[in-house]
């Protein structure tokens, strides 16, 4: 019988985040390939990234995700039907603690390989019970990806610049608004304590793009 330890060994699935429901796995964004590149890029949508400032302001903060990202590529390359057995059985465990049948995916952060994409498919497959959400810049990884998403996955595709458009020819998108008007569904999180509240539209198939205002 798996226990909670074996299968953080795999990484850690987290309840903690209070601002938004169920669980989230999130990975170092010192190891992020385009958000790498556009933290350094003013005007970019990762240009004061809130994950790389907690991982240098505390450095627990910086053992975990790096921990996590870490566990999670070895075991993926290694076994990954182990890795999915594990995530599974955390992010199921989380729910009966929460009673949110919604986990996030890179609160920080963001894909690092097809093989992970393919990994989070069958986690997702796994857990039919639950609503996943995936918001990602690898737009390399995802052309690359010739498997199906299962549906209770959404990929968000997010714009690179702020202000920026939503990148079409993708189903799922976001874009962050600061001057422009915002696009489709308005994230309501800043007039509710920076929460998600009562919504779950990034979890929503039927929502194409979530413009988050710039704060």
């Amino acid at each position: 019988m798996t226990t909670l330890k074996e299968a953080q060994s795999a990484g850690k699935i987290s309840t903690a985040n209070s601002k938004m429901p169920g669980s989230t796995f999130g990975v170092s964004a010192k190891h992020c390939n385009v958000g790498g590149k556009l933290a350094q890029l003013k005007g970019s949508v990762c240009y004061e990234c809130y994950a790389l400032k907690a991982q240098k302001r505390w450095p627990s903060v910086d053992i975990g995700w790096t921990g996590n990202l870490d566990k999670a590529t070895r075991m993926i390359s290694a076994d990954p039907a182990r890795w999915i057995a594990y995530m599974s059985f955390q992010i199921n465990r989380a729910f009966l603690k929460t009673g949110e049948p919604f986990h996030r995916w890179f609160d920080s952060g963001d894909l690092q390989s097809v093989e992970m994409l393919e990994a989070i498919c069958d986690v997702a497959r796994a857990t039919p019970q639950i609503r996943h959400w995936l918001p990602t810049r690898e737009t390399k990884i995802i052309n690359d990806f010739t498997g199906s998403i299962p549906d209770n996955l959404v990929v968000r595709i997010s714009s690179p610049m702020i202000d920026d458009k939503p990148i079409n020819k993708y189903i799922w998108t976001s874009t962050v608004h600061k001057n422009s008007e915002p696009v489709g569904h308005v994230c309501p999180a800043r007039h509710q304590g920076n929460a998600c509240g009562s919504c779950r539209a990034c979890w929503s198939d039927d929502i194409r793009n979530i413009s988050y205002p710039l704060h």
